[in-house]
């Protein structure tokens, strides 16, 4: 069971033996929710998927050493990395990851897209085989999935090994295939609030915040003994409507979303620790043309909503930056003559709220990017999706043009086309990609990663400050 407490301990710098550990500290996570919380973090840190994305959307190899493509588009090799192996000291082979993806995969996918899968064979110890009937990019994208043996939750393939003891801590693995990480262990310390846990690693109790929100972000930044890490996350702030929303009308939707101005959302709530959303596309994604039509502030076709009389109730989740996020858009609205009644609710209540639709609106961050998978996921009609915003054939279309096309143009054009048809045909009023951070003490050398992503990926590569180097920073 992960319990939350404050530690108390001497300050000052840690001893090199030490130093070996990191004392992540958390603040304000759910501790039993599959999808967030402790098991999240924890699954990050210990399980890999046989494939990565990049910060552009292109898949990276990661579990997965390589991969190729039949020249008929209707098969798909999987070469894994040789040497790998499971938390228990069992190998990587293709045998067990094959059942592994036929339970995994359909769950993922949905039933619609498994349905190009004909076959998963293992070819050999290290590589397997996914026979399509029909060419299909999101395939390898799909692949990002966690691999863990079946039988355990956290039975991966990372650089660390979980154990759910009291305090929750990660190992080193001494057997991973890149090396054995520098650091010896990761022990994880709940707090009630992330202002709590960020006071702790002021006072030298902690080396590590894993998520510093826009609220701590600007305090941290000026802090001699503590890095900053930011990144912009894979997550968007959308307003989803339910089955009882008023607003059936494409056109009206339309104008809804030109009514906000985004930059001032950006400027105003997250303290300018973000971008303004131009569409349903992740900004970085390689396959977005600069003359793709992008949403945007549009007073005049806003203007159309002063004609009407509308007005909705959008349920938001305690949190000061929903909370504020949720103000902003109320005053942009009421400018435009629109009436947003905010409830503020709790996670609990927006996840029932959410699997029942019974709800005019919701203020959330749904995951959307870096691939084009996760956008397909969220928005196709035939993939479940908790809170899914509303469906048309017409975006299903060029999702499945994206998904079959058979060239990097072919894909390009369906990302336009599907850009088109979210912005004729709103199904969510898009608003920003907020930034996080994590705050490291300069106990810690940190490896950063490449194009921005965030140094939680090289956690395997960071490592204790020499005393020199401690030294010069004071």
């Amino acid at each position: 069971m992960f319990i939350c407490t404050a530690r108390c301990s001497s300050t000052g710098p840690a001893s090199s033996t030490a130093q070996a550990t990191l004392r992540l500290g958390i603040g304000g996570l759910p501790q039993l929710a599959e999808q967030s919380g402790v098991r999240q973090l924890v699954g990050i840190i210990s399980s890999e998927g046989l494939v990565g994305a990049y910060e552009d959307g292109r898949p990276r190899p990661w579990l997965a050493e390589s991969w190729s493509t039949g020249s008929d588009g209707l098969s798909l090799t999987v070469r894994l990395r040789q040497g790998a192996k499971f938390h228990d000291g069992t190998p990587v082979t293709a045998s067990i990851i094959v059942p592994i993806l036929q339970t995994e995969l359909p769950r993922s996918l949905g039933p619609t897209f498994y349905e190009d899968v004909a076959q998963i064979v293992a070819l050999d110890d290290i590589r397997l085989q996914i026979r399509l009937r029909h060419p299909s990019r999101f395939l390898i994208e799909s692949l990002e999935m966690a691999i863990r043996k079946p039988g355990s939750d956290f039975n991966g393939t990372g650089p660390f090994v979980a154990s759910m003891d009291s305090p929750v801590q990660l190992r080193a693995n001494p057997d991973y295939y890149l090396g054995r990480p520098t650091i010896k262990q990761i022990v994880l310390q709940g707090y009630p609030s992330v202002r709590a846990a960020w006071a702790e690693l002021l006072r030298g109790n902690l080396d590590m915040l894993y998520e510093v929100s826009v609220d701590a972000l600007d305090s941290l930044q000026g802090s001699s003994n503590v890095a900053v890490f930011s990144y912009l996350r894979h997550y968007q702030y959308v307003i989803i409507f339910g089955d009882q929303s008023p607003f059936k009308s494409a056109e009206i939707r339309r104008e809804l979303n030109a009514s906000l101005n985004r930059d001032a959302i950006v400027r105003n709530v997250l303290n300018g620790h973000g971008i303004p959303s131009i569409g349903p596309v992740p900004p970085q994604h390689w396959a977005l043309n600069k003359s793709a039509p992008k949403l945007k502030f549009d007073p005049v076709l806003a203007k159309r909503l002063t004609s009407r009389t509308l007005h909705f109730t959008c349920l938001v989740p305690a949190d000061s930056v929903y909370e504020r996020m949720a103000l902003e858009i109320k005053q942009q609205l009421a400018a435009a003559g629109v009436e947003m009644r905010v409830e503020e609710v709790t996670q609990e209540e927006l996840a029932r709220a959410g699997k029942s639709r019974k709800f005019e609106a919701v203020l959330i961050d749904v995951i959307g990017g870096p691939s084009m998978f996760r956008v397909f996921r969220h928005f196709h009609s035939t993939v479940p999706f908790q809170t899914k915003p509303i469906t048309s054939a017409s975006v299903d279309v060029t999702l499945d043009r994206i998904r079959h096309a058979p060239s990097d143009d072919e894909y390009e054009n369906g990302v336009d086309d599907f850009q088109r048809a979210i912005i004729d045909d709103p199904p969510e009023i898009f608003l920003v990609w907020g930034e996080r951070a994590r705050a490291v003490s300069r106990r810690f050398e940190v490896a950063l990663p490449e194009g921005g992503r965030d140094v939680l990926n090289t956690l395997r590569l960071w490592r204790p400050a020499t005393v020199q180097r401690l030294a010069s920073r004071n």
